[in-house]
């Protein structure tokens, strides 16, 4: 028996409504209902100040709508009403329902992974970054992949932000929608200029609001990642991701739970970028996910009438920044009215003028991008294991080398923010941990594992390359620890 709309909004009625008075049914917050064979589809029109607080909302529709005899599965959205009118509000379920992209719209009721495995049809992954929105990054992410789809390689490009996506405008494809595999389990990527391309945008409308908390964005970029089928033609030598701006929650889950090769910063000459870039780098560094460089843009103007370089924003701030920081400076990519201008209009510079010096700026970077790919190493997972007493791991590594490193080490040197600081000058000394025992250990990507401590300690990522530092140098760090307690009149119960 086909379930009916009917009975999907009889159901919709045991929910309240904003008011509190009637359903949200009653207050006509539900838009059009989609139903395809057992699966229901609907969105909650929301005030978008309030949409942080009304996830329970949206769970409870959801739970009530799955309890309809014949109801396989549920999608509920929570959207904001279109500028103009409420024509706007069907398309959030539309999205969602058409071409198997439920997976998508469901994401956010799920708990978010901890562990991710590589991702199928993808060799390598490279983050492109910035500590701030308006840096150019979008831009700069499509041109580079257009540089290493340019030397002969199977590129993707994803656009994991979510609140602003904006790969469809930039490579032509506003309004499509992408199609799903014939098991259903799996959307297909679009194509543009020969990259496979994924983004929210195709599967929400342009002018819709995106309303969701940090952790529903992060699991849903993580589902759209790993629910594609990037190998659709063929394994992807590497998969370019458009990062969201800035260095909050959702960039660091991300960083932490897809498997990067490595990541690429933008940033412009001013100050105020250099520092926010700064940032981004620092949050790859803490996961370890080694930074290839630094990409200054709208480095400089040259006057087309005369040929006359301004240097608008400053000039060589990103170098001086990445020479400072230990980096490698990639290059800069000129202010220019034909980048923006062909932007604007999803035909990239690097794809419809092959042969312009612009294309050619971004053609450089991607050989640089790619020769880091291909001669960064990073530290194999090595053999942990935990000690009978729980007081002590055994760390062997790849090469034979094999390193006990003791409960009570391991928690005083955590790589945490809260006891590194952000600077030497903040770093803590952690007294009183000689018992202290490991409570649980749980792998993050493929190159760190959490360790909770029975004291409640919880937040450090113990990279695999951090581990091998520890062994290596256990002794001096024990000693160094030692005469700082000392020096500070504390001791170690």
């Amino acid at each position: 028996m086909s379930v009916t709309k009917n009975e999907v909004l009889e159901a919709l009625r045991a929910v309240k409504g904003l008011r509190g008075q009637g359903s949200i049914v009653d207050e006509d917050l539900v838009s059009e209902v989609i139903i395809k064979e057992d699966r229901v589809y609907f969105s909650i029109t929301v005030p978008i100040d309030r949409a942080g607080d009304l996830e329970p909302m949206r769970q409870a529709a959801e739970k009530a709508v799955a309890g309809v005899d014949g109801v396989g599965s549920v999608t509920a959205v929570l959207t904001a009403e279109a500028a103009e009118g409420t024509a706007g509000r069907t398309n959030g379920a539309a999205r969602a329902a058409n071409g198997g992209a439920p997976q998508m719209g469901g994401a956010p009721g799920g708990a978010p992974a901890t562990h991710m495995p590589g991702l199928p049809g993808v060799k390598h992954i490279v983050a492109v970054a910035s500590g701030k929105g308006g840096v150019g990054k979008s831009t700069t992410a499509v041109n580079i992949a257009l540089g290493l789809s340019a030397l002969g390689l199977k590129v993707g490009i994803f656009d994991a932000d979510i609140y602003g996506p904006s790969l469809p405008r930039l490579v032509g494809l506003s309004g499509d929608q992408p199609s799903a595999t014939e098991d259903q389990q799996k959307l297909i990527p679009l194509k543009a200029y020969g990259l496979s391309v994924m983004s929210m945008g195709f599967l929400v409308d342009e002018d819709l609001p995106i309303v969701w908390r940090g952790p529903m964005v992060t699991q849903a970029l993580n589902q759209m990642l790993f629910d594609v089928a990037w190998n659709d033609g063929g394994d992807l030598d590497v998969l370019v991701i458009d990062m969201p701006p800035g260095t909050g929650d959702v960039q660091l889950t991300m960083a932490q739970q897809v498997p990067m090769s490595g990541a690429v910063i933008v940033s412009t000459p001013q100050d105020l970028a250099l520092i926010d870039a700064r940032k981004g780098l620092n949050m790859f560094r803490k996961v370890d996910v080694p930074v290839f460089g630094i990409v200054e843009n709208m480095s400089y103007f040259v006057a087309p009438d005369t040929g006359k370089r301004y240097d608008i924003f400053g000039h060589g701030g990103a170098k001086r920044e990445a020479e400072k920081l230990g980096l490698k400076f990639l290059g800069g990519v000129p202010l220019h009215m034909d980048i923006r201008e062909l932007s604007d209009a999803g035909t990239p510079v690097t794809a419809v003028r092959p042969d312009g010096p612009e294309a050619a700026v971004y053609k450089e970077l991607a050989g640089k991008v790619w020769e880091a790919v291909q001669s960064s190493k990073g530290v194999e997972a090595p053999i942990i294991k935990l000690s009978s007493e729980r007081d002590s791991l055994k760390v062997t590594f790849k090469d034979g080398y094999s390193y006990d490193l003791p409960a009570e080490m391991l928690r005083v040197m955590s790589p945490s923010a809260e006891v590194q600081g952000h600077s030497a000058e903040q770093r803590v000394t952690v007294p009183g941990k000689r018992n202290v025992k490991i409570k649980t250990m749980q792998p993050v990507g493929k190159y760190a594992t959490k360790i909770t401590f029975d004291d409640g300690h919880d937040t450090g990522l113990y990279s695999w390359s951090y581990l091998l530092e520890l062994g290596q140098n256990k002794d001096a760090k024990w000693k160094a620890y030692l005469e700082e307690l000392a020096s500070k009149g504390m001791n170690r119960d």
